[in-house]
């Protein structure tokens, strides 16, 4: 099946998907795999290797899967002939407001749905439209995927001139920023893309700029587009399951979920970036740019978690992950009001992690309270952990 790209263009901004560019995998002439992707291919394989084997993927298995297997569009869909690469913004004018004490910050990806399911949505959407052309025995296939498979999304995005890699390890897009979310569509068409159809090489770079690189306060970029994932603050707070130590407490600052500080200061990201267009991705359709911690802290059962998150980004963290991340933004914040809600999770929760979690905060908070706050500390801590 062969298709057009003014056609997909068409019927892409019928289901509101406007910013893409086509990859092919497969040279029409002798219907073998693209040399330029080849070669593409391989070198960021090497890449990958090379991070993998430095120990910066931390504990995301995911991550640590054979090399070979996140650029073989094969491996997602035998007859694999062209790749959509989507570009979709979330960005939000809104101006993020000062972290009210009591609350944790949420990244900005994360304010409204969850971008899987809306996107997912939008790309199925395109496909069953693209599913006319197919006639007269025409195979057509397809998968759709957006950070939820190991596809070096990226990566191909960038090969398809949809942005460059800047410092901060993020795609970026010149007058789009870096606020946007990728998607692909691998399918068995054949995408007819002529000459002056092509999407030209994105100008720009990062130049002389390294503003992100010393605004990170973990110090998580080992050098220039080179991210050590265990200490970053989004994996900490989304990706890691287990205990965090007392050094990485402190790291999370404000944050309960995510870390945008490597793109906030940022030139690209600038207030002239258009809105998202996709109301899903709206503050106002999830939980906004900062979630109250005593109502997190109170959430005393999955049940009550997934009434609360459900269809939002936070549903990665898990409530386990969530709570230990309150914890530890109450502490940081010395927020006293919050000490009932400690004492109560770490004598009555069911994790221990948890009960830890709050014990811990309970003390580093004890060292800074004085007068009834720190006598409501220490009897919540007089009975010891358990």
């Amino acid at each position: 099946m062969e298709i057009h790209i003014d056609q997909i263009a068409e019927l892409a901004s019928e289901v509101g998907l406007s910013l893409f560019a086509s990859i092919p995998l497969i040279d029409a002439d002798s219907d073998s795999v693209e040399e330029s992707f080849s070669q593409f291919r391989d070198t960021e394989t090497t890449r990958l290797q090379l991070w993998q084997e430095s120990g910066y993927a931390a504990d995301m298995g995911y991550m640590q899967r054979s090399p070979d297997l996140f650029l073989n569009p094969e491996h997602f869909l035998p007859g694999a002939r062209s790749i959509l690469s989507f570009a979709v913004s979330y960005h939000s004018s809104k101006r993020v407001p000062e972290v009210k004490q009591g609350f944790g910050r949420v990244a900005r990806y994360a304010w409204g749905r969850d971008y899987h399911r809306v996107l997912k949505k939008r790309l199925r959407a395109l496909a069953a439209r693209l599913e006319q052309f197919s006639s007269n025995g025409d195979a057509f296939s397809w998968r759709v995927f957006t950070d939820a498979v190991p596809l070096l999304e990226r990566a191909l995005a960038r090969y398809a001139n949809q942005g460059f890699v800047g410092k901060n390890t993020m795609l970026i897009r010149p007058g789009l920023g870096s606020y946007f979310f990728i998607a692909e569509m691998i399918t068995s068409a054949l995408v007819i893309v002529p000459p002056e159809k092509q999407t030209p090489p994105t100008k720009g770079s990062c130049g002389n700029c390294n503003s992100c690189m010393p605004s990170c306060p973990t110090s998580a970029f080992v050098s220039s587009r080179v991210l050590n994932a265990e200490r970053c603050i989004s994996y900490l707070t989304i990706e890691k399951k287990t205990a965090l130590s007392s050094e990485e407490q402190e790291w999370l600052g404000d944050w309960i979920f995510g870390c945008d500080i490597c793109q906030e200061v940022c030139p690209f990201n600038h207030q002239a970036v258009p809105e998202s267009e996709i109301p899903e991705f709206k503050a106002e359709s999830g939980v906004g740019p900062q979630v109250d911690l005593a109502r997190v802290l109170g959430l005393r059962d999955a049940a009550e978690y997934l009434a609360v998150f459900a269809g939002t980004p936070l549903m990665r963290a898990g409530r386990s992950g969530l709570l230990r991340n309150a914890t530890c933004v109450a502490a940081n914040q010395n927020c006293f009001s919050l000490v009932p809600d400690l004492s109560k999770l770490y004598r009555e929760d069911s994790s221990e992690m948890l009960r830890s979690h709050a014990y811990q905060a309970l003390q580093r908070m004890e060292k800074h309270a004085d007068g009834l706050d720190k006598k409501r500390i220490s009897a919540a801590l007089a009975g010891g952990l358990r």
